[in-house]
């Protein structure tokens, strides 16, 4: 997840439930922005819809086939007649496939900014059940898999309405988090929504920011020494659990040419770079700043700044060293992947590995909850 998206999801939370199938919750419908800046979309099913003039409530049945809508300069284009729109498609039994990818639920296409988006609204276990198993591996632990639905869940909740200017709660990338339909689920991942049906981790009887990464290199981190933000639930707690994680332990070699690209790529006028060095460290070693000495002067960034501007990918964390390679690399050795805060997915793992619940799971990475229902 992006930083500025991280900031404006932050929110107040709590969590404390027994473990097991959940009572029955009553659930809500997530708007899920699907496609955005599309000239075309195509909108198929085996069985019958119904097609939708959003402005006007004229409802049109159609069989089982293919509709096909395209932007134009005065709307949206579908069978030679142009509406203002939105148009929106609902299923009468068989699911939609928007560009050929199956997702349950209805779906609407709205025109912005000269091109279309396209919505996929569903209610939220369902939207969950296209979530995590696109963000934790069906294969492990179901306490596991049932702490990472918990902290979707959270995350829906308190992202509802973010997207609301452009007409939808969430987007299906990990400017939100990633949702892939019917084609991303597992029936491990799907029970462990079920398990826990309706529940949100509640920090202050609100659903919470509940941030989550993949390993947190043994101590997870406060909220404002990534983002600037002090989240009260969202504290930095030993996490001796995530030490399996493939890349619990790495090594990456700079060369300066590289970084100089990929930080001008970002906006840094950054030139002539001699050396990187960790400049102020969070509590737990994680870099907060990092200088680069250049030959026009020093010059110093966020450690997220930097790793994000360098690549996610190649600095999986900024709990690194460095270590000079003459005079055109560094090496850095670190541990751990992404940003730190809140629930380590591998730590979860680890912690049901170990026999914890997932209650306990979410109560360790996140300080002061309980889980219950969303109010």
């Amino acid at each position: 997840m992006r930083r500025a998206t991280l900031l404006a999801l932050i929110g107040l939370a709590c969590a404390a439930a027994a473990p097991g199938r959940a009572p029955a919750q009553p659930s809500w419908m997530v708007r899920v922005g699907l496609l955005l800046g599309q000239d075309l979309v195509t909108v198929a099913s085996a069985g019958p819809v119904e097609l939708v003039d959003v402005a006007t409530d004229r409802r049109a049945g159609r069989g089982g086939g293919r509709l096909v809508f395209r932007a134009a300069a005065a709307g949206i284009e579908h069978e030679g007649a142009v509406y203002p729109g939105p148009l929106r498609v609902e299923p009468r039994g068989s699911p939609l496939q928007v560009n050929g990818r199956p997702y349950r639920g209805a779906v609407e296409i709205r025109r912005a900014g000269g091109r279309l988006t396209v919505i996929n609204e569903v209610g939220v276990e369902e939207y969950l059940y296209g979530v995590v198993r696109s963000e934790m591996d069906p294969r492990w632990p179901a306490d596991a898999l049932r702490a990472q639905a918990v902290a979707a869940r959270s995350l829906a909740a308190v992202g509802s309405g973010r997207f609301a200017a452009e007409g939808y709660d969430v987007r299906a990338t990990t400017d939100s988090q990633v949702y892939g339909g019917i084609a991303a689920e597992d029936p491990r991942t799907s029970a462990a929504v079920d398990a826990t049906r309706g529940l949100v981790i509640l920090y202050d009887g609100r659903p919470a920011f509940a941030a989550y990464h993949a390993d947190s290199g043994g101590a997870t981190e406060n909220s404002e020494h990534v983002w600037g933000s002090v989240v009260p639930h969202l504290r930095g707690v030993p996490d001796p659990f995530s030490r399996d994680a493939p890349h619990h332990q790495w090594v990456v070699r700079l060369e300066y040419g590289a970084v100089e690209a990929a930080l001008q790529r970002a906006g840094r006028a950054v030139a002539g770079l001699e050396a990187i060095e960790v400049g102020s460290t969070s509590p737990s070693g994680r870099a907060l700043t990092v200088r680069l000495r250049t030959a026009g002067g020093t010059v110093e960034m966020r450690g997220s700044e930097f790793r994000l501007a360098v690549g996610a990918g190649v600095v999986r964390s900024t709990l690194f060293a460095v270590r000079a390679l003459g005079d055109d690399a560094v090496e850095l050795a670190g541990r751990g992947s992404g940003h730190g805060v809140g629930l380590s997915q591998w730590g979860a793992r680890g912690m049901a590995l170990a026999g914890r619940e997932y209650a306990e799971i979410l109560r360790h990475f996140y300080t002061g909850v309980v889980v219950g229902p969303r109010p």
